[in-house]
C-alpha cells in the first residue's frame, strides 16, 4: 500500500517506569518516599523520572512540529491491538525497539517511524530517528516521499481460525515455559517432541532471542521472505524425537505444529499477554506473512 500523502499521525508510546511506580504507590510524593527506603530505590526512581521526562519532551516536540491540518492520535501500547489504523496514517513509535515491533504486526502497509526519545540511554536498531531528525524528515514523510525499508513478518494461522503475526519472532510453548509437547512437521519429516518450546524468527529478530539459542552470527536479511526456527532443548526420550530442531521456513515450505498441550500458547515479540491459546488438538501453520512492515528511514 503506497500513500500519496498522510492525513493523520498516530503517536505511540508505552507507560514509563515512573508512571507504573506512581500508579502503584498513589502519588509521586508517596512513590519517592517508598523508593527511598531501599539502597538503590532513590537512584532507580531518578532514572525513571529521567526516562519519563525524555519521553514527555519528545512527544511534545513531535506534536508541536505537526502541521495544523494533520490529525493527531496518541495511543499507548495497550491500545494497539484494538486501534483502527487508517490507510493514510503515519505511525510514530516513541520509545524502545519493542514498541516498534509491537506496532508493526498490526499494520497493513502504513509507514512506521521509530523515534528514540533519549539516544544517550536507549540503543535501538529499529529506531531510525532521534527527535530532531524525525522533525526534519516530517515534511517528506507527510507527502509520502520518505524512503523506507521493508521487513518480513512471521505469521501463524491456526486450525481454529486465529492469526498471530510477529516482527521479531513467534514463540510456541506453554505459559510457564515448562515442557511443551506437540507434533512438528517440516518438509517431509515429522515427529512428536517434548521441549522448552520453539522460536520462529524473522530477519529482524535474528540477532535477539534466536541468536541466544542458535549461538551463531549468521546474518538473516530482515526483508528476505524467509524465517528461521529453532527448538529449545528438545528431549529425545521414549516416544519423543529430537531430530527436527532448526530450519529455514518459506511460504512454500511452512512449519506445521500440532499442539498436545493442555494450556499451550503462542505469542509474538516477547509479549505473552498479547498471545493466542494453542491447546491440544489445534494445529498452526507458520510461514512468512504476505504483509510487510514499512520502516521509515
Amino acid at each position: 500500500m503506497e500513500s500519496a500523502g498522510i492525513s493523520r499521525i498516530v503517536i505511540l508510546t508505552r507507560p514509563s517506569a515512573k508512571q507504573a511506580l506512581v500508579a502503584r504507590y498513589g502519588t509521586e510524593g508517596q512513590t519517592r518516599f517508598a523508593m527511598a527506603q531501599s539502597a538503590r530505590g532513590a537512584t532507580d526512581f531518578a532514572r525513571a523520572v529521567h526516562e519519563d521526562d525524555a519521553q514527555t519532551i519528545a512527544v511534545r516536540r513531535i506534536r508541536d512540529a505537526i502541521p495544523a491540518d494533520i490529525k493527531i492520535a496518541e495511543i499507548s501500547r495497550a491500545m494497539v491491538a484494538q486501534f483502527l489504523f487508517a490507510p493514510d496514517d503515519l505511525v510514530v513509535a516513541v520509545g524502545q525497539d519493542g514498541l516498534v515491533a509491537n506496532a508493526g504486526k498490526y499494520l497493513d502497509g502504513q509507514p512506521l517511524a521509530g523515534v528514540n526519545p533519549d539516544p544517550g540511554v536507549i540503543d535501538g536498531s529499529l529506531l531510525a530517528f532521534d527527535v530532531p531528525n524525525f522533525i526534519a524528515a516530517l515534511p517528506e514523510a507527510l507527502q509520502g516521499k520518505r524512503p523506507h525499508r521493508e521487513a518480513t513478518l512471521a505469521e501463524a494461522a491456526t486450525s481454529d481460525r486465529q492469526t498471530l503475526r510477529g516482527l521479531n519472532e513467534i514463540f510456541v510453548g506453554v505459559p510457564n515455559h515448562q515442557s511443551a509437547r506437540y507434533r512438528i512437521r517440516f518438509g517431509r519429516e515429522e515427529e512428536v517432541q517434548s521441549s522448552s518450546g520453539l522460536i520462529i524468527a524473522t530477519g529482524t529478530g535474528a540477532t535477539g532471542w534466536m541468536r541466544s539459542i542458535m549461538g551463531d552470527g549468521e546474518r538473516h536479511n530482515p526483508a528476505a521472505p524467509t524465517l528461521r526456527f529453532a527448538v529449545r532443548e528438545a528431549w529425545p526420550g521414549k516416544g519423543f524425537g529430537a531430530t527436527i530442531t532448526r530450519g529455514t521456513v518459506t511460504a512454500a515450505e511452512p512449519l506445521i505444529i500440532e499442539s498436545r498441550m493442555d494450556e499451550g500458547i503462542m505469542f509474538a515479540d516477547g509479549i505473552e499477554a498479547d498471545g493466542v491459546r494453542f491447546d491440544a488438538g489445534v494445529s498452526a501453520t507458520i510461514r512468512p506473512s504476505a504483509r510487510r512492515v514499512r520502516l521509515m528511514l
